[in-house]
């Protein structure tokens, strides 16, 4: 009887945790699902760079970018230096905006400015996954609390189904009843991927665990997008007042630091008033550090080494390296890509059972239909506001000025009429018609994906095949999933 009691109110607890914090924690985990490929998708935003392959910078290119960033920094942008890498193989000056990093791509064999478009990128869905676009911590502290409120409904999930766990599994009904059907694609899904949501969950919160607690000390703050870094305080800060000294040859002082760092990667480059400072790169090792070294100006002389030690800096350089993935190789970046989407999947599948099981006692109510209605803006209509930000991308004029800022327009315009659609077809009792209506746009624009992509783009296919191949292919498949999602829509209300 006990054991049925607890089950009861952890059913309740796992019920409506789950479907009020669900509907932003579907948006954090797809956005931070895309976020695994930012760089790839960024890179896809600028059809524009045609460097295909990885080839370290040259010394003209260094010079040539170092005097571009010196010339930024005496008007006050505090910019920096990021190095070419295997999925990123060009120079970037980037700044921070408040939301992304942007600034100018140049070529890593010559310095050149490659003239490419102004684009959000990737980066957009790396800053909605960790602020839901707030520009500020307070984003940062409502992500945190919703990823608590997460391991608590899998916990309370777990407490349920524990008992009859097994048996579920083995006798999959996808094709019965379709409570029966959706609960078992839900089990199913949370099982298999429960290790990665968990490990996701917990490493994401001790990121910024020093935002959530902010009276405890700072164990670090890690920010990146686009395979970049926030630059830390020591350097990023402006220094008004001696003047800027001029920097020596760069290729030298890449090899000392590659030395003095083990042997790992350099990331980037921080450029203060009367020294230099090159980090170790993010994808150099599971542990993620801000470990750097420090040159004086203009001789380029060795300052000292930070290496940060100790068993509780390793830790958590670990739990940052796991969460943002960096250092994955292609094939563990894309178990982490299948994970994040079977996360997703749990999510989803658990607002459509939320509302399954209501709809005969509540469906005729106010409140229900409002639910339904975000329930179909949130699991149809943030794949729509998607698509079309990628959409956007190709249609909006190039030279178009603040046109990151344009796409990202786009993508809430977008989402937000589908959020007027989908409450608009709910209350007036068409929830069906607004879910077919909303699964069709993911349909018609996923479709037309490739092809757009093709007409704007044809010379960077030859480039950087494989970039632009698995854009087109996940969105043919997010227009597969829609399709079938909105047949089985049309079968379960027959």
């Amino acid at each position: 009887m006990m054991r049925e009691t607890l089950r009861t109110r952890m059913g309740w607890l796992h019920g409506w945790v789950g479907f009020v914090c669900g509907l932003c924690l579907l948006c954090i985990f797809a956005t931070g699902t895309l976020t695994v490929f930012d760089t790839e998708i960024t890179l896809w935003m600028q059809p524009e760079i045609r460097v295909g392959t990885y080839t370290p910078p040259t010394e003209t290119a260094l010079h040539e970018a170092a005097q571009m960033l010196r010339s930024q920094q005496v008007l006050g942008i505090q910019a920096f230096l990021n190095l070419p890498s295997r999925r990123s193989p060009t120079l970037q000056i980037l700044h921070y905006n408040g939301h992304e990093f942007t600034g100018d791509v140049l070529a890593p064999r010559t310095g050149a400015v490659i003239p490419a478009r102004e684009t959000a990128g990737g980066k957009f869905f790396y800053d909605f996954h960790y602020t839901l676009r707030s520009a500020g911590i307070g984003g940062v502290r409502i992500v945190d609390i919703l990823a608590l409120a997460l391991l608590v409904a899998v916990g309370s999930g777990i407490v349920i189904h524990l008992r009859a766990l097994l048996p579920d599994l083995v006798m999959l009904r996808l094709s019965v009843s379709p409570i029966r059907s959706w609960l078992d694609a839900h089990l199913l899904a949370g099982v298999l991927f429960l290790p990665f949501t968990i490990m996701c969950t917990y490493t994401g919160i001790l990121v910024h665990a020093d935002r959530l607690f902010p009276w405890q000390p700072s164990i670090g703050h890690h920010h990146h997008g686009g395979g970049t870094a926030r630059p830390g305080p020591n350097l990023s800060t402006p220094h008004p007042a001696p003047a800027l000294l001029p920097v020596p040859p760069l290729a030298p002082l890449l090899a000392t630091a590659r030395e003095n760092l083990q042997g790992r990667e350099c990331g980037f480059i921080l450029f203060a008033p009367d020294r230099l400072s090159i980090s170790a790169s993010d994808a150099s090792s599971p542990y993620l550090s801000r470990d750097h070294v420090d040159f004086s100006l203009p001789d380029g002389r060795l300052l000292g080494t930070t290496i940060n030690h100790g068993e509780i800096a390793a830790t958590m350089q670990l739990m940052r390296g796991l969460h943002y993935a960096r250092f994955t190789p292609p094939a563990l970046r894309w178990l982490y890509f299948i994970s994040g989407l079977s996360a997703t999947a749990v999510i989803a599948t658990g607002l459509v059972l939320f509302l399954m099981k209501r709809r005969r006692k509540s469906g005729h109510l106010a409140a229900f239909r409002v639910a339904e209605g975000l329930t179909i803006s949130t699991l149809a209509g943030l794949p729509v506001g998607v698509l079309a930000f990628l959409w956007g991308n190709r249609l909006l004029p190039p030279a178009l000025p603040g046109r990151d800022m344009w796409e990202i327009e786009v993508f809430f315009t977008v989402w937000g009429l589908c959020l007027l659609h989908g409450l608009g077809r709910s209350v007036s009792g068409h929830a069906p018609s607004g879910w077919r209506e909303q699964l069709g746009g993911i349909v018609v624009l996923g479709c037309g994906l490739p092809l757009l992509d093709i007409l704007t783009a044809p010379g960077v296919w030859m480039t950087c095949p494989g970039i632009h191949a698995g854009v087109g292919a996940i969105s043919v498949l997010a227009a597969f999933t829609a399709l079938c999602a909105g047949r089985r829509v049309a079968g379960d209300r027959a």
